[in-house]
């Protein structure tokens, strides 16, 4: 994330405005100055992953080629597209830990094992690309084009997981003054949320407290009774303050150049339900495992509950494969499944109802209907239990002590 904070960014940006809107007028000219430019910025951040980078292009390329050529099946060019994903996964994620234990800390090949942050959106990108071209939605397979979508360096740390049609049917190829000052906004927005918000607000009047109960061994007694509820709620909002000001920075500066970015986030708080809420939160990422695992395993299986397992386990381990992660997966997953089936209930119902002659809700549910959206916001809070602990023995204590509170203030006994 720190191509957003580095001294160089404000003349960078300035002068790469200048040429691109000033001194370029085709659009391939265009297009190649930004890759040049995403590919200049990534080597000086991450020079071992620029060039793994654009390996990574080249072969997603011939393997669409290929299987155009009819040179390769689609279900082959799947499993190869899967296979240089994970291990691409593995290594940027994993590969430095293991070199650390065979080489030592200070070795030469550890610290090029480095590997930038938004290594998994640029996977994902790849990988859509090939899902898309094997379903027919894409019908080329021009280099430039691909790996100006993948590399393009404003979306490269923290998304969104911009369509490959979407990055480049919804571009300004003329300069659109409204569209700039609309960037200008989004990114001054992004810098309020992430410096001001997340870095001074919580830090400051929050960070004793999140400290205190994040750690891997803490001692209930040492904070209030509400206060492990507090914790996740704040650690909910906090996170959503933190993605979505690199959403912002991500639409700004993709604005500045001509390119309409997809919105990430949209009133995420003030959802009515869990499905809602997933159509509403980290948009890209929910709809890229919507396409590209739950359609796919409801399709094989019909079952729609273990689509929805599917989905939240691989948004799941795509962050972190370990078990607090797996746990949050689950979590959503069953909460997913719930809310699914209690739909289906309702509208069930209501058919009755109304073939019966009777109204089709109760009297009663317009005055608890409300509860849906508290009952929502608490639910995936204490999610983030799980997330932001370093075991799942921590988080699951976490969330005891935090859905004690309230039911010992309910019931008016100590649990």
């Amino acid at each position: 994330m720190k191509i957003y904070f580095t001294l160089y960014l404000i003349p960078v940006v300035v002068a790469a405005l200048l040429v691109f809107w000033l001194a370029l007028r085709s659009d391939r000219n265009r297009l190649i100055f930004v890759l040049v430019l995403s590919v200049a910025v990534l080597a000086l951040l991450n020079p071992a992953f620029a060039g793994i980078a654009v390996g990574l292009v080249l072969v997603t390329h011939q393997l669409v080629e290929l299987k155009r050529r009819k040179k390769l099946s689609g279900g082959r060019a799947v499993l190869v597209a899967i296979a240089i994903a994970l291990i691409t996964l593995g290594v940027g994620k994993y590969g430095q830990r293991g070199a650390i234990a065979i080489w030592g800390q200070d070795d030469w090949v550890v610290s090029r094992l480095i590997m930038p942050l938004g290594i998994s959106y640029f996977v994902f990108r790849l990988l859509q690309y090939v899902f898309d071209c094997l379903r027919g939605v894409i019908d080329e397979n021009s280099f430039l084009r691909l790996a100006a979508f993948v590399m393009f360096i404003p979306t490269f740390p923290a998304g969104p997981l911009e369509t490959y049609q979407g990055f480049h049917e919804k571009r300004s190829f003329h300069f659109d003054r409204q569209l700039f000052y609309f960037g200008l906004r989004r990114i001054a927005l992004g810098y309020f949320k992430k410096v001001f918000v997340v870095d001074f607000v919580f830090a400051i009047f929050f960070g004793k407290l999140i400290k205190t109960i994040g750690v891997t061994h803490f001692d209930p007694s040492e904070v209030g009774t509400w206060w492990p509820l507090a914790y996740c709620i704040l650690v909910f909002v906090r996170a959503y303050f933190d993605l979505s000001a690199y959403t912002d920075l991500a639409i700004g500066f993709s604005s500045l150049f001509g390119f309409r970015i997809m919105e990430n986030f949209h009133l995420p708080f003030l959802q009515k339900n869990l499905g809602d809420f997933w159509r509403s939160w980290h948009i890209s990422l929910s709809s890229w495992c919507r396409n590209n695992v739950y359609f796919p395993v409801y399709g094989l299986t019909r079952k729609p509950w273990l689509g929805l397992y599917a989905s939240m386990l691989t948004m799941g381990l795509w962050h972190y494969v370990d078990l607090n992660w797996a746990a949050w997966g689950l979590y959503h997953g069953t909460g997913l499944v719930v809310v699914s089936r209690f739909e289906r209930w309702k509208k069930a119902r209501r058919k009755a109802r109304k073939k019966a002659g009777r109204p089709r809700a109760a009297a009663y549910e317009k005055f608890i209907a409300w509860l849906g959206y508290p009952a929502t916001f608490l639910y995936v809070a204490l999610g983030y239990a799980f997330v932001s602990t370093r075991n799942l023995h921590q988080a699951l204590k976490i969330i005891f002590l935090a859905l004690r509170a309230p039911i010992a203030w309910i019931t008016g006994h100590v649990l």
